[in-house]
């Protein structure tokens, strides 16, 4: 699918031509909608270049060549992705799946609503079961694996109200289709996400992404020890609308906060049973395993955060994941058939980035994941082992509304299994060269 030339002019323009600054940080589309209607629009085009020394010049025309690489998985230009939000912020001393905020506690009842589309080559891991799967715009070529064809999709991402309630220290619950937020990276790149970075980690692939159901934020304590928020919901599953084994997961969080807010520890989690119920349709890739009995999934996240000045910035996360499988007759893995036993995985990554002006910031990562049976980064890679890399870049700030990120990563791959993971199947290393650019509006 071609891009929508049309749309992505219409954004470069608005881009272009200066969008309004909102007071935190954000750009909205149109100035002055906030103070007439209480909803703001704003949104982004991301574009991007990538090449890597481990593919064929055939492979490198098909989608996904960078693979099991996330954010410029193909090589050459993509489109990344052309994103609009429409949303109402509530008004209270907690960003929900985020972080409580310093400050006295808001008095009054609040109700926010967002919404999110999206559209380009990240519209297919935006994806929900159940819904955008079925649309005729998303549809792949028969014979085809989903992304390989450089087809652009569209989602709806993330549609959710959310509502604050002046009780105890601050409560807000919010109901609807929303990202998990475990992990320290998120899906999008709105101005106020943590991602420094084109390239994903390992860990971001692993964590559980979109969820539809409900969660309930609380802050339990706000004082000379820091802030403690701690979060509570019941979801649907892995972006699956319908799971077919009607059964639910549960996620949750606990988040503290430094008096002066610059130091962070988070920790989250989500477990529940994703198993495909058999004589129902299949809803892989969200759940390649097929069996009777309930199959259990789990992941966690432990991650901190140091921020001494503006000139510094440390991270570091540690995880863990589990597909159970009971290793009983019909317990089947579509990749590793039948008897299936499960697996897990272990992850750890660290990062620091250092500031040399306004407008300038330089970043360093390190990551390993162990991944021995091959279930954490499926579809993107059936590929077993562990997965280790090092990447180094750097954020510039070219206008107030438009930031290039250019970087340099290398990855190996070893305890691999009889599949390598990079060069389509026949490398186990791999250097990629990329830059995005990033124009909000």
């Amino acid at each position: 699918m071609k891009f929508p030339h049309a749309l992505i002019a219409g954004a470069a323009l608005a881009t272009l031509a200066g969008a309004a600054a909102a007071a935190d940080g954000r750009y909205e589309l149109f100035d002055g909608l906030e103070a007439k209607t209480g909803f703001k629009a704003y949104g982004y085009l991301w574009v991007g270049f990538s090449s890597n020394d481990s593919t064929t010049h055939d492979e490198a025309t098909k989608g996904h060549s960078n693979g099991p690489i996330a954010g410029p998985s193909d090589e050459g230009l993509q489109l990344n992705a052309l994103q609009m939000v429409l949303e109402r912020n509530i008004k209270s001393n907690i960003v929900p799946r985020f972080t409580p905020l310093p400050g006295p506690m808001p008095q009054e009842f609040s109700w926010g609503l967002h919404f999110e589309g999206t559209y380009g080559r990240n519209g297919l891991p935006a994806q929900m079961q159940g819904i955008e799967t079925n649309w005729g715009i998303n549809k792949t070529t028969t014979g085809t694996t989903a992304g390989t064809n450089r087809q652009n999709y569209l989602a709806l991402g993330q549609v959710y109200g959310q509502m604050y309630f002046p009780v105890l220290k601050g409560a807000t619950l919010t109901i609807g289709r929303f990202g998990t937020g475990i992990g320290y990276e998120a899906p999008t790149n709105h101005t106020y996400t943590p991602n420094f970075f084109y390239s994903r980690s390992y860990s971001f692939l692993s964590s559980p992404d979109q969820v539809a159901g409900a969660l309930g934020s609380v802050n339990l304590m706000n004082g000379d020890y820091g802030l403690v928020m701690a979060e509570l919901g019941v979801v649907q599953g892995r972006q699956n609308w319908q799971d077919n084994n009607d059964s639910k997961s549960v996620i949750g969080y606990l988040h503290w906060r430094s008096p002066d807010m610059k130091y962070s520890l988070d920790y989250g989690f989500m477990r529940g049973n994703e198993q495909n119920d058999p004589g129902e349709k299949v809803q892989a890739p969200t759940a390649r395993v097929i069996s009777p009995r309930d199959q259990l999934r789990q992941h966690h996240s432990l991650s901190a955060w140091w921020r001494p000045n503006d000139t510094w910035a440390l991270h570091a996360e540690a995880l863990h994941g589990r597909q159970d499988g009971d290793g009983l007759a019909g317990t089947i893995d579509i990749l590793d058939g039948n008897f299936y036993k499960g697996g897990s995985y272990t992850g750890y990554n660290a990062e620091v980035r250092y500031r040399t002006s306004p407008t300038m910031q330089w970043g360093l990562r390190a990551e390993t994941f162990d991944d021995p049976e091959g279930v954490a980064l499926f579809p993107l890679s059936a590929a077993k082992g562990r997965f280790n890399a090092i990447t180094a870049g750097l954020r510039y700030q070219l206008t107030p509304n438009v930031l290039l990120r250019p970087e340099l990563r290398y990855d190996w791959q070893d305890k691999q299994g009889t599949l390598k993971a990079f060069g389509g199947g026949s490398e186990t290393k791999q250097t990629t060269v990329s830059v995005d650019a990033l124009f909000y509006f």
